[in-house]
């Protein structure tokens, strides 16, 4: 699926682990990618054809949204992969991102992430808000294009539901807090809100279907 709004995102989903999305945002400037949960010759080839690749944004740590970054950056070595601070430790260690015991094979990642923090932030030419929003992982965040009109919750808000918290680092109490933080931030009713997993809402249809943010 892909929307044209200010920036075109293209979602592809991994059908075969954890339905996990992998975001590809493009304009006439540029594109980056917001969690790369699988890469594969697909990803790779709608890469190609696109602008310059500027970087990568990671909502979290957990497997599932980080397992194509080892590929990736083989082709892509000068494409730097960014993710928050607290959040750095949760990716690199199999137990934190959840593999060990999970997968066959868990995820031990030899890339190095640069790092981000709450606020405004500008990379290349692109400005947007960081939201740190613990609770799903101790350094999820949101990231928030306002000029463009899209919102990329990773897991800490789903649909109508929002992220589990009984893994490594998670934290209900320190996620619910995190829910009302977010209720307190003002978005237009038509920026278009994208989940780690299923599809995009409306602002607006979030705030009307998902009962943890009334």
């Amino acid at each position: 699926m892909e929307k044209d709004l200010f920036m075109k995102v293209k979602c592809f989903v991994n059908q075969r682990d954890f339905s996990c999305n992998v975001f590809v945002c493009s304009d006439d400037k540029g594109a980056f990618i917001v969690d790369l949960g699988y890469y594969d010759s697909e990803i790779k080839k709608y890469l190609s054809a696109l602008p310059e690749l500027k970087f990568v944004l990671q909502t979290h740590g957990h497997f599932d949204h980080i397992m194509g970054l080892d590929s990736f950056s083989k082709d892509f070595p000068d494409v730097p992969v960014y993710i928050h601070e607290q959040e750095v430790d949760v990716a690199l260690n199999p137990t934190n991102n959840g593999s060990m015991g999970m997968l066959y094979s868990p995820v031990s990642l030899q890339i190095t992430f640069k790092t981000l923090k709450e606020g405004m932030c500008r990379l290349c030419d692109y400005d947007f808000k960081v939201i740190h929003t613990p609770g799903h992982t101790k350094g999820s965040c949101m990231f928030f294009f306002k000029d463009q009109k899209i919102l990329f919750t990773g897991d800490t808000i789903i649909e109508t539901s929002i992220g589990r918290t009984d893994l490594p680092t998670g934290d209900e109490a320190a996620l619910f807090r995190s829910l009302e933080k977010f209720k307190k931030i003002s978005f237009d009713d038509d920026v278009e809100v994208y989940f780690g997993h299923g599809t995009s809402f409306s602002y607006k249809e979030l705030m009307k279907h998902n009962s943890f943010l009334r």
